[in-house]
């Protein structure tokens, strides 16, 4: 209906948004859209859209409506608000808007039913106060009969004059809700390869005491000793709803030393004595994930989504392991600390890939992310590059040349893939090959092991392999698992999880790790980039 009907536009401007190619951006003064419809309105309307407001807390600001008759407005109590002119006003008391932030709204009037949904969910359910009156073919988005504009924007507008069921609400959230990325609402991103590799739109200070590891499993990583040992980034833009994720690996389970990430007296989000995550509003409340606790000394990807007046939902390795429901919120300066809290307890243990988004993630992000961070992080960090000209122009630029670079290598990849050392006239390479090959999908094929297959000793082994190569045994067993990963990748359908296995990689972030490392992005991409 929306787009058939004539419609007169003021003052709104057509934007692009990285959520959605086309957006309706109303500035919150003397900007709407009035509809003229076909027929006109009689006993049943519905509306839907991709609603994100700005200055929330200001003011009211109308969606939708019909003067005189009705409208759908946002609250400064963050709250959404259907309103009889004259008659009543009615709150969804238990949905909260968040400033800035993705909602999926949708509006069905069934006279003299009204109903109300969030994100394909119900949230509000009225009765019609007095008679149906005559609604007429004029329909308003973006103010009301008080002059009250929409500040934010608007995408995916649906317009019904009929009342359209839950079913087919769930259908369109569904629809449209696959083109928002994981990015966003990303408010902060710490990836811990080197101190200043970070996307914040938070103040960075510099680390207090951080040491930087080489892990096996994970790489560059940073370790808390568990002893004024924190990063200290300032204030975070967070309104009433919070996700946070990554990967830890505690060395002890104690109150004392389990702070993650806390945000000053808004909340802390922690570990207990027993392992169980803790989601902490100061004064307030303690929530316990419950009964799953981590592991000792192992990576586990950990993640928590709170929201005003909805709860808290936590997660293990993309799993959700709870949900507890809980309305209190701390309104307060939000200033962001990693590895201690208000109390100054300090996490003692290692940390990964840290993400912090103003949103609630699904648990089918949840599970993207614990899969594949990297993935779709790498584009966040580009976002920070300079904005001006020159520069732009000198990366695109070298962008080409890289590109052009990556596709003559990875040609060649094709071939020296298969063929990589075989011409070797040195007898000890080939019988190190032979061997590498034969063990190349054994994921516990260790140092020892190769130097009894190639028939030396460990020192043998590594002094030969250095000069001939120029990399350890460990570097060596490696890189020939990540060349013959690229050639399954080049050659073969099959999925990226089988060839991981079939090159000896347990962890799937590892091998991303790895292959990212080596060729400059990750399996996926690069099969992608080979089509």
């Amino acid at each position: 209906m929306f787009e058939v009907a004539e419609k007169d536009v003021h003052n709104v401007k057509q934007l692009k948004d990285k959520a959605f190619s086309l957006t309706s951006y109303f500035d919150g003064f003397e900007s709407n859209i009035e509809l003229i419809l076909a027929q006109p309105i009689d006993s049943q309307f519905s509306f839907t859209a991709w609603v994100k407001p700005e200055e929330l807390l200001n003011k009211n600001m109308a969606i939708v409506g019909i003067p005189d008759a009705f409208w759908l407005r946002t609250t400064t109590t963050r709250e959404l608000q259907f309103t009889q002119p004259g008659i009543i006003d009615n709150n969804t008391a238990n949905l909260l808007l968040s400033n800035q932030n993705w909602a999926f709204v949708s509006f069905v009037i069934d006279f003299p039913n009204v109903k109300i949904y969030r994100d394909a969910k119900l949230v509000g359910e009225f009765i019609w106060k007095g008679e149906l009156p005559s609604w007429g073919e004029r329909l308003f988005i973006g103010k009301d009969n008080w002059q009250q504009y929409f500040h934010g924007a608007m995408s995916n507008i649906n317009i019904f004059t009929h009342a359209i069921n839950c079913q087919k609400i769930k259908e369109l959230y569904k629809v449209s809700a696959q083109e928002i990325p994981l990015t966003e609402g990303v408010v902060f991103y710490h990836s811990f390869d080197r101190k200043n590799k970070l996307y914040s739109l938070g103040e960075y200070s510099e680390a207090q005491n951080i040491t930087f590891l080489n892990d096996s499993v994970r790489g560059k990583v940073a370790s808390f000793n568990g002893n004024s040992c924190y990063f200290d980034f300032g204030k975070l833009p967070v309104d009433n709803a919070v996700t946070i994720a990554g990967w830890v690996k505690p060395n002890v389970f104690d109150r004392n030393f389990g702070a993650l990430v806390s945000l000053g007296h808004a909340f802390a989000f922690r570990l207990t004595s027993g392992g169980n995550l803790l989601f902490t509003i100061p004064q307030i409340a303690d929530i316990s994930s419950g009964h799953q606790p981590l592991i000792l000394n192992e990576w586990q990807h950990v993640a928590v989504s709170f929201k005003e007046k909805v709860g808290i939902t936590f997660y293990i390795n993309g799993q959700k392991i709870n949900f507890i429901e809980e309305g209190n919120f701390q309104n307060v300066i939000k200033e962001l600390k990693i590895g201690t809290n208000l109390w100054n307890d300090f996490f003692r243990g290692q940390m990964d890939d840290l993400v912090i988004w103003n949103r609630i993630l699904s648990d089918a992000e949840i599970q993207q992310v614990y899969n594949g961070q990297e993935e779709y992080l790498s584009g966040i960090l580009k976002k920070k590059q300079s904005s001006k000209n020159s520069v732009l122009f000198l990366t695109g630029i070298l962008f080409l040349a890289v590109i052009i670079i990556l596709f003559l290598w990875t040609r060649k990849i094709k071939h020296t893939i298969i063929h990589t050392n075989k011409s070797s006239q040195n007898p000890f390479l080939e019988k190190v090959n032979l061997v590498v090959g034969q063990y190349i999908s054994d994921s516990e094929f260790s140092i020892d092991r190769f130097a009894q297959e190639v028939h030396v000793s460990k020192t043998k082994l590594y002094n030969e392999l250095k000069k001939t190569t120029g990399k350890s045994p460990k570097e060596y067993i490696r890189e020939q698992r990540l060349l013959k990963a690229a050639q399954f990748l080049i050659e073969t359908d099959k999925p990226v999880n089988e060839i991981r296995f079939e090159t000896g990689f347990e962890s799937r972030a590892y091998f991303n790790k790895c292959f990212k490392r080596y060729f400059g992005k990750t399996p996926t991409l690069f099969r992608k980039n080979q089509l």
